[in-house]
């Protein structure tokens, strides 16, 4: 099976799983924090990004990233990077409203052409966690992680974004990041 479609069957189970968490009643308890070793503060460097911005039902993350990778190797361009997506809504405003975009990192020479965007992210404090579990548990984990965030006297300074790595090896895994400040 190629990357591009190992992703898009994972990410096709995260985007379900994260709507279904959305979906569930409030008066689910989350479930408990993260271990302090599997979460940590990271500086994240600055990225050269390929985007695509997204408006709507996240299980659209198939279609997202399977356009974003038609771009570059219709162009002949090698990411320089990992897959990601940066989300900008909050679930509660309803699956219609939610802003969110995916990316790569990409060689600076890259010029975009609607509806892509190049954006130039800047180096932040960040905390991050790397989830290792099946990926219908996503909904779940960003819960407990904001729980960590917060119990450890942060404050989510920025989109909440998922890094994709490990699916062409097989092993995958989704790094959850927020920009946090003290």
């Amino acid at each position: 099976m190629s990357v591009t479609k190992s992703l898009v069957a994972a990410v096709s189970l995260m985007a379900l799983a994260g709507i279904a968490s959305a979906q569930q009643p409030p008066s689910v308890a989350p479930p408990a924090a993260p271990a302090a070793a599997d979460t940590k503060v990271i500086t994240v460097d600055a990225v050269h990004a390929l985007v695509l911005p997204m408006k709507g039902s996240y299980a659209q993350h198939p279609e997202a990233f399977a356009r974003l990778t038609s771009f570059l190797s219709g162009r002949g361009v090698a990411p320089a990077g990992v897959l990601f997506a940066r989300y900008f809504s909050d679930p509660s405003v309803g699956e219609a409203e939610l802003v969110w975009e995916v990316g790569i990192s990409v060689p600076a020479s890259l010029k975009a052409e609607a509806p892509f965007e190049i954006k130039d992210l800047p180096a932040t404090q960040t905390a991050m966690r790397v989830h290792h579990g099946a990926l219908e548990e996503l909904g779940t984990a960003w819960p407990a992680f904001i729980q960590w965030i917060i119990s450890n006297g942060y404050q989510p300074a920025g989109p909440a974004t998922q890094v994709f790595r490990g699916f062409e090896t097989g092993a995958p895994e989704v790094e959850l990041r927020m920009p946090v400040q003290k």
